[in-house]
């Protein structure tokens, strides 16, 4: 019985050492092993089926995207939350109207709830303007000035939380404001995304 082709997700071809088999079309070095016709017909069977189950997983889940001023603390904090509370059934990502890099103080208290955040990119909203939404969230005044109205597909949500990057004071002063935040956010959009997910 031959054995299970690993793709789209495998690190080694299971019939030789090379780090892919060229069956997988996704890189040019060959297999040392010769696979007979019957044999690659399958195993381009059993991809096409992987890749059509994973394209089909990832069309299940609603998609969301959170829009702040410079994408440094409001809107990954906003996306990381949501994957790490509704990951099964919502797919989160973030921009801003400019990119800023994210806020350390951000990446901190995230990391508090076991979230990594630094794994995140800061994005631009341009980056997604031809991408489709289920649901577009600005998190600020100045970002729901600045967004088009229908944005992904769909028409925006708004809701304004205080960027925690303009406090004044001592480090342990920001970093309260930062989990006030933090905390601010997961209640309000897991209040919203409970009562539309339940509505489906």
């Amino acid at each position: 019985m031959p054995k299970k082709h690993p793709c789209p997700d495998c690190r080694r071809c299971l019939w030789c050492t090379d780090t892919r088999c060229s069956v997988c079309l996704r890189e040019s070095k060959p297999c040392q092993r010769k696979l007979s016709q019957a044999e690659q017909i399958a195993l381009y069977e059993s991809i096409n089926r992987a890749h059509q189950q994973q394209k089909a997983e990832v069309r299940m889940k609603k998609r969301a995207l959170f829009l702040c001023t410079d994408n440094s603390c409001l809107s990954p904090m906003a996306a990381a939350l949501v994957n790490f509370d509704f990951g099964d059934r919502l797919q989160a990502v973030s921009t801003g109207l400019t990119m800023q890099g994210l806020h350390p103080q951000a990446i901190a208290v995230m990391a508090e709830l076991g979230i990594h955040l630094a794994l995140q990119a800061s994005n631009c909203l341009s980056d997604y303007e031809r991408e489709p939404f289920d649901y577009v969230i600005t998190l600020c005044a100045e970002a729901e000035e600045n967004c088009p109205l229908y944005f992904g597909g769909v028409k925006r949500h708004a809701m304004d939380f205080t960027d925690p990057s303009q406090t004044k004071g001592s480090e342990e002063e920001v970093m309260t404001e930062f989990r006030k935040t933090r905390d601010a956010l997961r209640l309000q959009l897991g209040n919203f995304f409970r009562q539309q997910l339940a509505q489906q």
